[in-house]
């Protein structure tokens, strides 16, 4: 027993197995012995051996409150949860206070949190000073979704234990439910500072601060963490996400694969990393990274997200959808399930079962940390004020200037979301006369530097130069155009900003993507957009359609008071006949004529990540299924119908 006591502490189990095998020959029945080896098989894996043992141990001799916890410990986590609860008594019927609270750990774990906490209060009334049982009962009241019982359980539990990190961890959890986020953070910042050699309180408040926009803040907690841990492949999952979100594939990229690496069986590493090659069309890597995860024995809802993109990318959509419907995993946000399940549906014809799933997305994305609390009609008010102040009087009271830096003004894609914008963009991108931006908000940085729409114009021959060597220097930093290469500056909602662009670049060209308002409004409601003041107005299906009015309302304004040089391009005609529809557009822009252009496939496999949920449609070839969709989903517009129609009849559209 003293090699096998050796072994283990050294972390070697099977070592301290076979020792204390060896000793078990020699002494059957010594319960001391037999719980050793209980606890050891456990350990290494082999919980069948492990509760052998243990039952062994307390049937000779060994029945005591340490062998009791270790048996109950190890039948749950067989999944054997009757006999678990089973175990949490003496052979007398007798519970101590451990095993009371096991039993209620139990109850918890298997989904039963009320029952948990009917014993773990029974538990604190016994005994007001247990601070695992007050800490216990606020976790459970947490799961009930009592947040105020779990805040006073958690608060009795400090009260005892001042310095208990985990007790700070677990009030910000109930803050973050209650949507204070900002004092969850700090109390995170409290917890880590009581525990500053363990990553936990760190990756919590890393994962927060990502969640509120404070990705650069979140990412230094994160880093931090990771010192203290660098095989814990938790911190990197989390620094990949907020690498993700600040658009940055290629550190998300290394961030998942150094989670893979700390752990070869973590199911986050492989679901993002999988995800991320999924949204960078990189099929044949996201096929065989489901290989390698299935080779290292990863089960579950993440591998099997994964199989479903897989199976998507290749058409199989009944059998992906499968799939989706088994997923059970934290790990996946629901409102990202829910898109992907509304996708297939879509794509199946399945227009119920595809209307409430995007439904369930975005009641999930209303309530995320983003989402909580946006006014989704305050976008609207603020084109409502920008269409008041644009008028033709305004326009004439602009003091007259002149530009004259030597740079080419760029060209301007714009159009409501979901206009075909991407697919546009990308056949742009195939010309070699031709440097696109894909949604790179340089001119909303130059909008935030000037101010309101007042100070637009206010504007002289140097508040010009200066704006339009800002616009400039954030060009070349993000996106160097070689040289005579024309500009085009994609960005859907900068159909607000035509002002400002006219200010900056009076001869700029204008290309709006038009398409059926129906069409549109329903495509951004079926998309899983991060909910910022704009994207949230997409929250739901009247406010997208009120949001659409607004914009085109002031569209038309900007129209009618500025000198806009203006190619409509109607997304579809151009998936009718892209060719006619293209030529002239390259005529309006100056571009010669290249048919390559008409590769968009070949552009769009070589252009890596695409921003924007369109990412897997430019891969394909140009389909016209998507014109017309919302007739199918008409039963649920009909209210929203005439908010719309009259952009139906200015445009030539129709309900019929």
């Amino acid at each position: 027993m003293k090699s096998a006591f050796a072994a283990y502490n050294k972390g070697d189990l099977n070592g301290a197995l076979l020792n204390a095998e060896a000793a078990a020959r020699l002494a059957p029945k010594n319960p001391d012995v037999l719980q050793f080896l209980g606890v050891v098989a456990s350990q290494s894996g082999d919980l069948a051996k492990g509760i052998f043992y243990l039952q062994q141990a307390v049937a000779n001799g060994g029945d005591s409150v340490d062998n009791r916890i270790n048996l109950a410990k190890s039948l749950a986590d067989a999944g054997r949860w009757d006999e678990a609860l089973a175990a949490c008594s003496l052979a007398d019927g007798t519970r101590t206070a451990e095993l009371e609270r096991m039993h209620a750990d139990l109850l918890k774990a298997q989904g039963r949190p009320a029952e948990a906490v009917w014993t773990y209060e029974r538990l604190v009334h016994e005994n007001p000073g247990d601070f695992e049982s007050w800490n216990n009962l606020g976790n459970a009241r947490n799961e009930l979704g009592d947040l105020d019982g779990a805040m006073d359980a958690f608060q009795r539990a400090q009260q005892i234990n001042p310095k208990s990190a985990v007790v700070l961890t677990n009030i910000a959890r109930v803050l973050m439910s209650k949507d204070r986020y900002e004092d969850a953070c700090l109390m995170l910042e409290k917890a880590a500072l009581l525990v500053p050699n363990d990553p936990a309180p760190l990756i919590e408040l890393g994962r927060t601060l990502t969640q509120i926009d404070h990705v650069e803040a979140g990412l230094r907690a994160l880093g931090a963490a990771a010192k203290l841990n660098p095989k814990d492949p938790k911190v990197f999952v989390a620094i990949g996400l907020a690498f993700t979100d600040m658009a940055d594939q290629m550190q998300a990229e290394r961030s998942f694969k150094f989670a893979i690496q700390a752990d070869r069986t973590h199911p986050s590493g492989y679901l993002n990393l999988g995800i991320l090659f999924e949204k960078a069309n990189r099929t044949e890597e996201l096929e065989a990274l489901i290989g390698d995860g299935q080779r290292a024995g990863v089960k579950g809802g993440e591998i099997d997200y994964l199989r479903a993109l897989l199976l998507s990318r290749k058409g199989q959509h009944q059998d992906a959808l499968s799939f989706v419907d088994q997923i059970d995993s934290k790990a996946i946000s629901a409102a990202m399930l829910a898109q992907f399940k509304g996708q297939l549906a879509d794509r199946l014809g399945q227009v119920e079962t595809a209307y409430f799933a995007f439904e369930d997305m975005n009641f999930a994305m209303a309530n995320s940390p983003l989402g909580v609390g946006k006014d989704r009609t305050a976008y609207q008010r603020n084109i409502a004020e920008l269409t008041a102040k644009t008028t033709s009087a305004w326009v004439a009271s602009w003091p007259k200037t002149n530009v004259a830096d030597g740079r080419a003004s760029p060209a301007f894609l714009v159009g409501f979301p979901r206009s075909g914008t991407t697919l546009l963009d990308t056949i742009l991108m195939g010309h070699k006369g031709a440097h696109v931006l894909e949604e790179i908000p340089m001119i909303e940085t130059v909008a935030n530097t000037i101010g309101d729409l007042d100070a637009v114009g206010r504007m002289d021959d140097r508040a010009i130069a200066e704006m339009r060597a800002l616009y400039f220097a954030e060009l070349d930093k993000a996106s160097p155009p070689p040289a005579g290469a024309l500009v085009i500056d994609k960005n859907p909602l900068s159909m607000i900003r035509m002002p400002l662009i006219q200010r900056l670049f009076p001869d700029a060209k204008i290309i709006l993507a038009m398409r059926h308002p129906c069409d549109v409004v329903l495509s951004c409601y079926m998309q899983n957009f991060k909910p910022t003041e704009a994207m949230s107005s997409f929250l739901d299906l009247t406010n997208a359609s009120r949001t659409y009015d607004r914009i085109f309302g002031y569209w038309e304004q900007c129209q009618s008071v500025l000198p806009l040089d203006v190619h409509m391009l109607r997304y579809e005609a151009m998936v009718e006949d892209v060719e006619s529809e293209l030529r002239p557009l390259f005529d309006f822009l100056g571009l010669d004529w290249d048919p390559s252009v008409l590769d968009h496939q070949k552009t769009a496999r070589e252009r890596g990540y695409i921003r924007t949920p369109s990412y897997a449609q430019v891969t394909e070839k140009i389909y016209s299924s998507a014109s017309g969709r919302w007739q199918r989903y008409r039963n649920y517009m009909n209210e929203v119908l005439p908010i719309l129609e009259p952009w139906v009849q200015k445009y030539d559209y129709s309900l019929d």
